[in-house]
Order: structure tokens, then sequence, then C-alpha cells
């Protein structure tokens, strides 16, 4: 069978998935089991070991697709959420694997990183940014790496990018800013003094579902695009992301 994952090509059988998982053990289910000769295996571990493939570079939908396609039994585990019922409530637990599918999302972002150019400081200490398109899109500060390895970034996204690089370069002085724009001027101010350099990439141009572009005028598509990029940033080891996540509170974790 002839597919394409990742924009890579393939072509498989079922007894090539099998000689390729020789060798290795299956891991924990955490949802989704592809069963192999009666032993039962994670989706995404089996797809990542046939192909070669990064798990966070392909969906474990289009992963179940191919694994039936080629013949395997597929299905969903047991796992119960993590929250317990309040004490006394009488609310039984809600398992997700009993509750009906109604439809599956699958979605592919795609874009290029462009080098815009490094970040500098003026004359009167405020950070000067290489010059921008007045265009939607995302930004990226690269801070580099510090003597331990560690590397910095901090992802946003715009309506206007250079617009939004003013905002960043005024948050001192303009009170009115919004509480990220003071953050990371400080962040931009304190790093350039050491001796140290930031370079700035943006990304003006997003396309999912296989090319198709994307209208980045829509803040959901920014936002969508955004996340992505911050994902993949928070999973790349010895990586600090200067982004806050609500839920995980500041930014101080290095994986």
């Amino acid at each position: 069978m002839q597919f394409t994952l990742a924009g890579r090509s393939f072509e498989f059988t079922a007894d090539i998935v099998r000689r390729k998982l020789a060798g290795h053990v299956p891991e924990s289910i955490q949802e989704h089991w592809v069963e192999v000769d009666g032993v039962r295996w994670p989706v995404k571990q089996v797809m990542a070991i046939a192909t070669g493939l990064e798990r966070r570079r392909f969906q474990s939908q289009s992963s179940r697709r191919l694994l039936e396609r080629l013949g395997f039994s597929v299905g969903q585990g047991k796992a119960l959420t993590s929250a317990s019922p309040r004490s006394g409530s009488g609310r039984a637990r809600v398992d997700p694997a009993a509750l009906q599918v109604l439809e599956y999302v699958d979605v592919q972002v795609t874009f290029q990183w462009l080098k815009a150019g490094p970040i500098t400081l003026d004359a009167e200490g405020l950070p000067k940014f290489p010059r921008l398109p007045r265009v939607p899109g995302l930004y990226r500060f690269d801070f580099g790496r510090d003597d331990d390895g560690v590397h910095t970034l901090y992802i946003g996204e715009s309506v206007n990018l250079a617009r939004r690089a003013s905002n960043y370069r005024n948050a001192k002085t303009d009170q009115s800013r919004q509480r990220t724009s003071r953050r990371i001027h400080k962040e931009i101010v304190k790093h350039l003094q050491t001796g140290a350099s930031i370079e700035f990439a943006i990304a003006p141009h997003v396309t999912m579902h296989g090319g198709e572009d994307t209208d980045l005028r829509l803040k959901s598509a920014r936002c969508l695009a955004e996340s992505a990029a911050v994902l993949i940033a928070q999973t790349t080891p010895s990586t600090r992301v200067l982004n806050i996540d609500v839920d995980l509170g500041e930014p101080d974790a290095v994986k």
C-alpha cells in the first residue's frame, strides 16, 4: 500500500510493519491501540517505528486509518479521566471511551519561519527591530542558547507585524501597552544589555489541509498556528519558552 504521511511517501505491507516492530516493546496505551499478532500497541508508536518519523509530525487519526487499511484491528483504550467526583456528590466517573464519537477533527498547520534580522538597542536603549511588513502573521524572538545549552524563545501573533514590533519597542514609555509587551520588552533589553543577540523571525504565510492558504486576518487562524508553534517549542528538550501558559504558570521549567 502506498501512502503519504507528513509530506513523505511510503509503501508498506502488514508484514513490513511486523518486521519493523521486531525487537521493540509496546509502550503503555494512553488512548488508541492497534493489535499486531495478538499484541496491542499505541497507534503512534507503531507508525513512528514503521516510518521513522517523529510522532509530533503526524496525527493519531491518520495513523489509525492507514493501519486499518493494512488489515490491523484498531481500537480505543479504557483510560478514565483524572478528575474524581466530589465526596458525597453521588456523581459517577465519566469514561471518555464510552462516549459516542460524533466526528473526527484532523488539522495540519504548515508554515516557515523567515529570518527578518537581528534586534539591537538604539542610542536611547530601546529595542530596534529590522524592517517588517505590515501584514498579519506570526513572529518569534530567538534569544539563542545560554551557557547551559538552554534555548530561549518567545512566539506571538499579530494582525500587523510592523505595528506589533513598535508596541514592544515603546512598551516601557507607553503604559497603555498590554502587560505582555512590557514583560517581553524587559526581557529583550536585559538580554541585549549583556552583549548577547536576539534574532527575529516571522511567518506571514500559513497553509492548512494540504496546501490551502489560510487567511491570517482571522485571529482564530493566527492563534491556531501560534499554538502549534508554541507547543512544538514547549515539547523540545532544553528549550525555555517565555509564553505564559495559564494552566502551568510562569515559564520557568525546562524539559
